[in-house]
C-alpha cells in the first residue's frame, strides 16, 4: 500500500513550542476546523503524495544535500492563504533567505528527476498553523502581533522525507533524514 509523502525541513521543539502558543493565543479570532499539532510543524519542501516504497527509495536515492551547507533561517510574520476574512489557512512566515531558495530547488528538481510530478506555483515558505475555514461569519478582528516569535532563528541541518498517518494526533513520522554538509 501507497503511504502519503512529503520532504519538509524540521523546526525545533523549543520554537515549535512558541508557535504552538501563539497558534492557541488566536484561535477564539480565527475559526479553523484543524489546526496543526504540536510536533507536526514544518517548512514544506515538497509535496509528493501517494508513495510507493521503490518511489520513496528513488527519492532518497536521488536526493543529496550533502553538498550544501547548514544555514540559519528566521521567523517573520504572520499571513494566509485564501480570503482574509474566510481564510484557508494561517500560517507564519520566513524571512528571505537564497540558501532556502536554493535547498527548495535541489528538492524540486531530484524529485522530478525520481519521477514525481513538482509544485510550479512559486515556493512561498511558510509554518501552517491552521487550516479550514469554519466559522458561520467572516472574521473583523486583526489578529494580534505574533511578536515573540519574530526573529527567532534556527539552523537548518537537515531535510526529512515525512509519512502521514492522518488519523493520528501527531500526523508527520519520519520515514528518512537527509543530512546537509557542513554545520552552520
Amino acid at each position: 500500500m501507497d503511504r502519503h509523502t512529503f520532504l519538509a525541513i524540521p523546526i525545533p521543539e523549543h520554537i515549535q513550542m512558541k508557535i504552538y502558543t501563539y497558534a492557541q493565543s488566536v484561535k477564539e479570532i480565527l475559526p479553523l476546523k484543524k489546526w496543526t499539532s504540536l510536533g507536526d510543524y514544518h517548512i514544506t519542501l515538497q509535496f509528493l503524495g501517494a508513495t510507493s516504497e521503490q518511489a520513496a527509495d528513488k527519492v532518497i536515492d536521488h536526493l543529496n544535500v550533502e553538498s550544501m551547507n547548514a544555514f540559519e533561517i528566521e521567523l517573520d510574520s504572520t499571513g494566509v492563504f485564501g480570503n482574509p476574512e474566510t481564510p484557508r489557512v494561517s500560517w507564519v512566515g520566513l524571512k528571505s533567505s537564497t540558501e532556502l531558495q536554493s535547498l527548495h530547488e535541489k528538492v524540486k528538481n531530484s524529485c522530478s528527476q525520481a519521477g514525481f510530478e513538482v509544485d510550479s506555483r512559486p515556493f512561498c515558505p511558510h509554518i501552517t498553523l491552521g487550516k479550514r475555514w469554519g466559522g458561520k461569519t467572516p472574521i473583523t478582528q486583526s489578529l494580534p502581533e505574533p511578536n515573540h516569535l519574530q526573529g527567532l532563528k534556527w539552523s537548518v541541518n537537515e531535510v526529512i522525507l515525512y509519512e502521514i498517518y492522518p488519523k493520528n494526533e501527531q500526523k508527520y513520522v519520519p520515514y528518512h533524514r537527509f543530512k546537509l554538509g557542513k554545520d552552520f
